[in-house]
């Protein structure tokens, strides 16, 4: 509820003009806020009012929410709990409780919050629905938002204390990573609080599923013991935290208002669970990156469910482990000479669990391989929006890296941007999908690129380069500069011409070094 006016207070509380003179001239009518906070008007705190009107004037409380209501003694009651974890995106776990106002629904969302009236139809039962969010108050407690169905133009912010009043009990609290179906299920008050393994998003279960359907020492179950491991932890870290800073707040011992409210909100609720503390993967689980980026090469080259089920979770929480850096497509029919040599040289192979990550879909017509890079290449028919149905796209990876003792000859620029090594082989130069490579303007990719071919100047297999490099802004002024030319797509950049930019900038550079630019053409 916002701030209002006489006139919409009149309106939303349903009070006659009679009614408000009389509330307007009688004793304890809140004040109105200061002016300047309003713009000018003259504004009340609809919260206060309606906490007011309740309290003072029975007569007119059938107006106010539910919540903002004096509870009274009714005998309440808890009629149980139930998940609807599939309803995406409203998966949630609804407390139901009787109180003197009828039935109270306390919905704890299972993943990304959501506004009440939102499920309103979906708790039909539900005189009044509060949603508790995943973001905190100012008293470091969880938002609660509320709807009295009757009422569902007008949504409100109850505290805790409201509704632990209501219920005749403190309210049940369950951190956002331990809302596992079977434990809030399970649950009646009076329970101590359960021992849950942590939920998260990616979620860890899919892969100690895969590792334990492996043999000890496999390289696919060392992977995802470890990334899984690597999620779990972080889950329950996150609960733990979530549940000590509760325990702060019941201990603070500060004076002041402020702390008054902020105990008063903490002891209305009561913690449900605490993450579990056995965890199956941590004894297998290790920290070598390489052992790690095997075990997901080999998970890739699977072809089972469960294999594109794990890559996907391992996608949603890092990229640190692929064995491929950041994606680009090229369109058959507008590709240059260094597209075309690169389509020439695919090769067909049934789909593998990393085609099927990308390429499960309906304009799928092939799966490939590049041979050079073992990357995996999808072909699709009318993926893109205004081109012909019959389009071929080509999708695939480049490297994060080039070959050891890789020395490049020159580099082409395109989409992507290719590397010629001096061996005659053509790679895609490598990159993550961020930050991305460019040129032909004054901005991030220039730059970025330019840091990258000075990599590979000084070194062939050099990683590509992220955000956390801390030379990647402004670590090759002069081939930035260059490089912020509008050279033509397709253009050759001999390794010579690269050194000579990298030193002199785009205004210093010889004749020699000029016509030494190649237009595109034949690779």
């Amino acid at each position: 509820m916002d701030d209002m006016t006489a006139a919409r207070m009149q309106e939303t509380f349903g009070i006659s003009r009679t009614d408000w003179r009389r509330l307007a001239t009688g004793p304890g009518m809140p004040a109105p806020l200061d002016p300047k906070y309003t713009g000018g008007e003259t504004k009340w705190s609809a919260y206060a009012f309606a906490r007011w009107l309740a309290a003072r004037h029975p007569d007119l409380a059938e107006h106010t929410p539910f919540l903002l209501r004096p509870a009274g003694s009714p005998a309440t009651r808890y009629l149980g709990g139930s998940c609807a974890e599939d309803d995406f995106p409203h998966a949630r776990f609804v407390g139901l409780w009787r109180t003197g106002f009828g039935r109270l629904a306390i919905v704890y969302p299972l993943d990304q919050a959501f506004d009440p009236d939102q499920v309103i139809e979906k708790i039909p039962s539900a005189d009044t629905i509060v949603v508790v969010w995943n973001d905190w108050s100012i008293y470091g407690v969880p938002n609660l938002e509320a709807v009295d169905p009757a009422r569902p133009e007008l949504p409100y912010s109850p505290d805790w204390v409201d509704v632990a009043a209501h219920i005749g009990t403190r309210v049940p609290w369950w951190p956002l990573h331990l809302r596992r179906a079977r434990a809030v299920n399970a649950w009646s008050p009076g329970d101590e609080p359960a021992t849950v393994e942590p939920v998260s998003w990616p979620s860890w279960e899919p892969l100690y599923d895969m590792a334990l359907s492996e043999a000890k020492g496999n390289a696919v179950r060392t992977a995802c013991f470890s990334i899984g491991h690597q999620i779990r932890k972080d889950a329950a870290e996150n609960a733990a935290w979530e549940i000590a800073h509760m325990d702060e707040l019941a201990e603070s011992g500060d004076p002041g208002d402020y702390v008054v409210s902020q105990q008063g909100e903490r002891a209305s609720m009561m913690i449900c669970a605490s993450p579990d503390p056995d965890d199956p993967g941590r004894a297998e689980a290790v920290e070598d990156d390489e052992a790690i980026c095997a075990g997901v090469v080999a998970l890739g080259r699977r072809t089972d469910d469960l294999a594109v089920e794990c890559l996907g979770q391992i996608a949603g929480w890092t990229n640190r482990y692929s064995p491929f850096g950041g994606s680009f497509s090229i369109v058959a029919e507008k590709a240059t000479p260094a597209g075309r040599e690169w389509i020439a040289r695919l090769r067909h192979t049934t789909p593998t669990a990393l085609h099927r990550l990308e390429g499960d879909r309906s304009n799928t017509t092939d799966t490939l391989v590049d041979p050079v890079t073992d990357a995996p290449v999808i072909a699709r028919v009318g993926h893109y929006m205004f081109s012909p149905a019959d389009e071929v796209s080509y999708l695939s990876y480049a490297a994060r890296r080039l070959p050891p003792g890789s020395r490049i000859k020159e580099v082409i620029l395109d989409n992507p941007i290719w590397v010629r090594t001096e061996d005659g082989t053509l790679h895609p130069m490598p990159t993550l999908d961020a930050p991305g490579l460019s040129w032909g303007y004054r901005g991030s990719g220039p730059g970025t690129l330019a840091v990258m071919i000075g990599r590979l100047l000084d070194d062939g297999s050099a990683d590509a380069v992220g955000y956390d490099d801390k030379n990647a802004l402004n670590g090759e002024p002069k081939l930035e500069a260059f490089l912020q030319r509008q050279h033509e797509r397709g253009t050759r950049l001999s390794r010579r011409l690269l050194e000579s930019a990298r030193v002199n900038g785009p205004d210093r550079l010889g004749l020699f070094d000029r016509v030494r630019f190649r237009a595109p053409g034949p690779s």
